[in-house]
């Protein structure tokens, strides 16, 4: 009868941990599957695969306006124009290659990803540019179409219950909001730093909430840059405009460098 009652509690003791683990686990892989559910739709395309938008543009305290007009996989093109009327500058991001154009000077530059600066760092190409603007989940190097979630690290939600995510090749760090959205991408490190944030959400077609302003933030070297977009008259329908915008015979192809400073940017 003692080694019963010695045995019984351990017994009971042995049962309520073994149930206790398995609630843990249990809860535990609820979580995982959350995360792995919240990355897939973070990664997925959106409902949509045009878009634009009217923006106003405020760079290191001087503001601009122009135009956003993006078709998935396919063109980039952002605009800036003087007084909102007259075109002066334009840059398009192609799947292959960049095109900077300055309106004013009859100047235009090609250039491919492999030459922008700290590309080796960033991993800057098309996928990335188009992920960054569309509030995508990216590993740079990886096209979209693939498992994304397989090369991201999971940090545990803080005490708000915001998860952050790591890509861990080139260090991007991904940050969601409390309503499971994209609400920030930064990376840092070799004597620069990047930072990213969306907010302003809005629902422009079926539900599915797209950022209305854009806060980004970069520092290379002794130069800092700060740019506030902001988006209006956003639209998802799909228009006629081309991918690539022609370069007429007035137009002189010159190098990045040189472009830009006629552009004094």
């Amino acid at each position: 009868m003692i080694r019963l009652r010695h045995i019984l509690p351990l017994l009971l003791a042995v049962i309520l941990l073994g149930g206790c683990r398995s609630t843990r686990n249990v809860r535990k892989e609820k979580e995982v599957q959350k995360t792995d559910l919240l990355i897939a739709e973070l990664v997925k395309e959106p409902p949509v695969s045009e878009l634009t938008a009217s923006l106003s543009m405020s760079l290191n305290g001087t503001r601009v306006s122009g135009q956003l007009r993006m078709r998935r996989g396919r063109s980039i093109q952002i605009s800036a124009s003087m007084l909102g009327l007259v075109e002066v500058a334009r840059v398009e991001f192609l799947p292959d290659m960049v095109v900077v154009m300055d309106r004013m000077h009859n100047l235009y530059s090609v250039c491919h990803y492999a030459d922008i600066p700290f590309r080796n760092e960033l991993g800057v190409d098309f996928e990335v540019i188009q992920a960054l603007l569309w509030n995508r989940l990216f590993s740079p190097g990886t096209p979209q179409s693939h498992d994304i979630g397989s090369r991201l690290s999971v940090i545990n939600p803080d005490e708000k219950g915001l998860i952050s995510f790591t890509e861990p090749e080139y260090g991007y760090r991904f940050q969601t909001d409390e309503h499971r959205r994209l609400s920030a991408v930064g990376k840092s490190g070799g004597g620069y730093r990047f930072n990213m944030g969306y907010s302003d959400f809005g629902s422009p077609a079926n539900g599915w909430q797209y950022p209305q302003t854009l806060s980004i933030h970069v520092e290379a070297s002794t130069t800092v840059v700060d740019v506030q977009v902001r988006m209006s008259s956003i639209s998802t329908e799909r228009k006629t405009w081309a991918d690539r915008t022609a370069v007429t015979r007035r137009m002189k192809q010159v190098s990045l460098d040189e472009l830009l400073d006629n552009l004094d940017l």
